[in-house]
């Protein structure tokens, strides 16, 4: 394998398009119902054999935004992608530029998250008259629920292995960032995972993380080792029970070259509509994935992501065909980690509007696009800044 594949623009567009899905979810779970059987694909074929063609629109598309489903494994598949894509480096090298790439972001994006919290509740209990200290702990919504806040969740977050006390502490101060601990998990596990790959060939690799995969999350659910977490929060949060994607997003890093720019413009155009529709099927099929006591639970979402797969990576192309969006999709992908970061202080603005009586879920589609533009413009501020700070703090060169 070369020292390092060159940057591949779909593949940015691709990590683009999935921490976009990711800001879409977040939106519409603070300020709608999580959606259940009334979009699942039975109530969309229901609809479009009554001829009612908008609404079975509306339900398809309230499934790919709203369901819980695939994100974190479309994710996680990019990461282990991009970094087989990267130069090799010892262990400890490779640990070391890659928590200097995350971690000052994530300590920065802790301290915002706390602030922008305490600012909010500061403005509810001026506003209604009551008390800071019960604003603060339990006064902001997130998700449609009041959220909790202790006076050591900021260290919990801070020292990042806090997290890993419960399910609750995992959402600690920043509930976003619990993305970015899952994405450290691999960090962690690369160097080894890449070593047993280029020993025993892709196929074998692939198969041993597959059973790896499967065989822990049937233990967790048979055994329930953390009952802090719960089986379900177990296979969710602890990246052995998502090596399947991770594994298959090594193993197709020496492919890229042959397809990156696959299909072309106009295939992609074409193939888009399909696309779409493999997409939601695979959102469908995804629902348990993570559900204890399922065989669909213990397969994970690797067969979901598997399909989703091409299907986003057609979408991907036909996007990087329309000027604007293709500019938009590659940033993106280069500033996932910001996305993520600047999430929090914008769900808890979104929280406090909703506890002051402004209605959201009417406006919901209308305003999707400008709660992401207002998280790009919010990267745009906050990205040099996180850079500055880790420049000065933790230099390259150390």
């Amino acid at each position: 394998m070369p020292s390092s594949l060159p940057r591949v623009l779909t593949v940015d567009a691709l990590r683009g398009a999935s921490i976009l899905w990711v800001v879409l979810f977040h939106f519409w779970a603070d300020t709608c119902p999580m959606p259940g059987p009334e979009v699942a694909a039975p109530a969309v074929l229901g609809a479009l054999q009554h001829g009612n063609v908008a609404n079975a629109f509306v339900k398809a598309a309230t499934a790919w935004v709203g369901l819980p489903s695939i994100r974190i494994d479309l994710f996680l598949l990019v990461t282990g992608l991009v970094l087989m894509m990267g130069r090799p480096q010892p262990a400890g090298a490779f640990v070391k530029r890659r928590a200097r790439a995350v971690l000052p972001n994530y300590w920065l994006g802790s301290l915002l998250a706390a602030a922008v919290l305490v600012v909010l509740a500061g403005l509810r209990a001026w506003a209604a008259g009551g008390s800071l200290g019960a604003e603060i702990a339990s006064g902001t919504r997130l998700a449609g629920a009041p959220y909790r806040f202790e006076p050591l969740d900021l260290l919990r977050s801070l020292v990042i292995l806090g997290r890993f006390e419960s399910a609750r502490t995992m959402l600690v101060v920043a509930p976003s960032l619990w993305y970015v601990v899952l994405v450290m998990q691999a960090y962690v596990l690369f160097v080894p995972l890449r070593w047993l790959l280029e020993k025993t060939g892709r196929a074998f690799f692939f198969l041993v993380c597959l059973i790896a995969t499967w065989g822990g999350r049937a233990l967790v659910f048979e055994f329930n080792p953390l009952p802090a977490f719960g089986p379900n929060a177990t296979v969710i949060d602890f990246l052995p029970f998502h090596l399947a994607p991770v594994a298959l997003g090594m193993v197709m890093a020496r492919s890229i070259p042959r397809w990156a720019e696959r299909p072309g413009r106009g295939a992609a155009l074409a193939l888009l509509a399909p696309a779409l529709l493999l997409l939601l099927g695979a959102i469908w099929m995804s629902r348990d994935a993570n559900n204890p006591g399922t065989l669909a639970g213990v397969i994970g979402p690797i067969l979901p992501v598997s399909i989703a797969l091409p299907a986003l990576w057609v979408s991907v192309r036909a996007g990087l065909a329309v000027p604007g969006l293709n500019r938009m999709l590659a940033w993106a992908g280069q500033h996932s980690l910001s996305i993520l970061v600047v999430q929090d202080p914008l769900r808890f603005t979104i929280g406090t509007m909703l506890t002051g009586g402004i209605a959201l879920r009417a406006v919901v589609w209308p305003l999707m696009p400008v709660y992401v533009a207002a998280s790009l413009l919010f990267v745009r501020a906050w990205d040099p800044l996180a850079r500055r700070v880790a420049d000065r703090c933790w230099p390259e060169r150390s």
